[in-house]
């Protein structure tokens, strides 16, 4: 062993990296980041007050929450006692709840039995409660000469579980062991759960660590660096827990999509991020049970509701998998956030629903649209089956031509089937030089029969003497079709219905169209959402048409 450096300030997800080294007040030791966990190996009562008394006098000092967790044969009253030597306002601190010195019985143990849950829970809401009143953090302190020979095991796996969650959090740790009581394995063991270890020797305190668990580290420091720059690259969240449900870890992604901070979630239940009502309560149930429920569904993708930090519910979907590490069985989740994609399905649907109520609307048109041109086909043909039932001499001599206005308007009735049949197509753009004169004259025949049906009448103004326009037909038409429905049903409440389209040519090369009404117009308010999708004021209206005919002409 040789005297060492402290460990740098190293990165660790969770804590603010911009936050100054913490003085640990102990002579020979730099000083340290948020998240270290040191192990002290005493011999004496008085080589365990040489490291905690400058330890929590630079803690107070500092403003942070002190917790010292005591045994026998250092209790409470002589810990106590030793501080205030040290701090002479300690009665102050105490009266302030600043420090607070407890029994191992008060914190580690439950019916006379070491309970690692019990204590986890506890330093989590002592941060918790120390950074609500204003504190840097939490320092902290336990001595385990109280832990009995068969307990021990189970306290080096809790040290294990407890270890990543200081790291990512606002806490100082010294735990204290005896070697008069504790062997060299298990100090050995301690040890390896710890940042490094301070053992006094030779009248002073070295830093120990040792050559193996140094480049061990520095290489877990590197492959750490390269998984941290993956996992923080990534959109969606990721949270490591353990078999309780405890979240052992959360990336930038995870906290962002649920509003938390690292040191709000590290160290608690996968629960608080779920619906209290949904269809597992992490929180309520046993490690057995979340095993099953994690293998049943590994591997594969699910959705449900995540539970932000305001209590707002947001969908979700999610994965989980299995990783064995060091003999625990953590989950891997990964979660993303459904919500715009959400949107755009919401938004696709509405867009496709506007498209089918124009077809719905087209349907009137179409009906009469048709319904005329057929009719004059049935009355020249029955006109000229007459004529042809006529005795030679007496026949007609416009047979022919009979039969070929019948024709004319048959072609007629086809053309507007072809419009109407473009018009509700998808297609890709094709754009080609059209005359927008002709483009208005046939969207119009499309609306006409809504036009008379409210006796609104159309008055075509097309005075642009060059018409020509690089554009797509039907999305031209679609715009007019869009418009002119939305004229006549500013109509309806008007005694004078008029609508009149005009096209003129502008100083700088573009040819302008104007749709111009009889109705009341806009208020004022609306004309700032004119063209805001899902914005309107009818009652049953899908607010897209504006949208997709702004988005259309911007397009041209």
């Amino acid at each position: 062993m040789s005297i060492l450096e402290a460990p740098q300030a190293r990165d660790r997800i969770g804590v603010a990296q911009e936050q100054p080294p913490r003085k640990l007040g102990i002579a020979g030791v730099e000083d340290v980041p948020w998240g270290t966990h040191i192990c002290q190996v005493y011999t004496t009562q008085t080589d365990l007050l040489d490291i905690l008394t400058p330890y929590f006098s630079e803690g107070l000092k500092s403003n942070e929450f002190c917790l010292w967790i005591t045994a026998e044969p250092l209790g409470a009253a002589a810990a106590k006692a030793a501080l205030h030597r040290a701090v002479p306002r300690l009665d102050a601190f105490l009266a302030s709840g600043q420090i607070e010195i407890l029994d191992h019985r008060d914190w580690y143990t439950y019916l006379g039995r070491f309970d690692g849950n019990r204590a986890h829970a506890g330093w989590l809401n002592k941060l918790e409660r120390a950074l609500q009143r204003g504190f840097e953090g939490l320092r902290l302190a336990g001595d385990t000469h109280w832990l009995a020979e068969d307990e021990f095991e189970s306290f080096i796996e809790y040290e294990a579980k407890l270890a990543p969650v200081i790291a990512s959090n606002r806490m100082l740790a010294i735990c204290s062991y005896s070697s008069e009581k504790f062997g060299m394995r298990e100090i050995f063991d301690a040890i390896a759960n710890h940042d490094f270890a301070l053992i006094r020797e030779h009248g002073r305190w070295e830093v120990f660590t040792s050559l193996a668990r140094r480049r061990a580290a520095q290489s877990v420091k590197e492959s750490e660096a390269r998984l941290r720059a993956t996992v923080e690259g990534v959109n969606d969240g990721i949270f490591t827990l353990d078999e309780t449900g405890t979240i052992l870890f959360a990336n930038s992604a995870a906290l962002r999509m649920f509003g938390y901070a690292a040191s709000e979630v590290m160290g608690k239940n996968i629960g608080a991020l779920a619906p209290a009502t949904g269809r597992i309560r992490w929180d309520r149930v046993a490690a057995k049970i979340i095993r099953i429920w994690r293998n049943r569904f590994s591997g594969r993708a699910h959705e449900a509701e995540g539970r932000h930090k305001d209590g707002s519910l947001f969908p979700i979907e999610y994965a989980m998998s299995e990783i064995p590490l060091d003999g625990q069985r953590l989950t891997v989740g990964f979660v993303r956030n459904l919500t715009e994609s959400r949107k755009i399905e919401e938004r696709m649907r509405a867009l496709q629903a506007d498209r089918l109520n124009a077809m719905g609307g087209m349907a009137t048109a179409l009906a009469h649209e048709i319904n005329q041109p057929l009719s004059a086909v049935m009355t020249y043909l029955a006109a000229a089956q007459r004529s042809l039932k006529m005795p030679p001499e007496l026949r007609p001599e416009n047979v022919e031509n009979t039969l070929g206005k019948a024709a004319v308007q048959a072609v007629r009735a086809a053309t507007i089937l072809k419009h109407m049949r473009q018009f509700v197509s998808r297609g890709e753009p094709d754009k080609a030089v059209h005359h927008l004169h002709d483009l208005i004259a046939e969207a119009c025949e499309l609306t006409n029969a809504i036009a008379k049906a409210i006796n609104a009448q159309t008055v075509l103004n097309l005075s642009a003497k060059d018409d020509r326009v690089l554009a797509d037909k039907i999305q031209i038409q679609q715009v007019i079709v869009n418009l002119k429905r939305n004229a006549i049903e500013a109509m309806t409440a008007t005694t004078k219905r008029q609508l009149t389209i005009s096209t003129s040519l502008t100083d700088d090369g573009m040819i302008r169209t104007d749709i111009v009404d009889t109705g009341a117009g806009f208020k004022e308010d609306a004309k700032k959402h004119l063209f805001e999708p899902f914005t309107s004021k009818k009652a049953h209206g899908m607010g897209v048409g504006l949208a997709i005919s702004h988005s259309i002409v911007e397009a041209h």
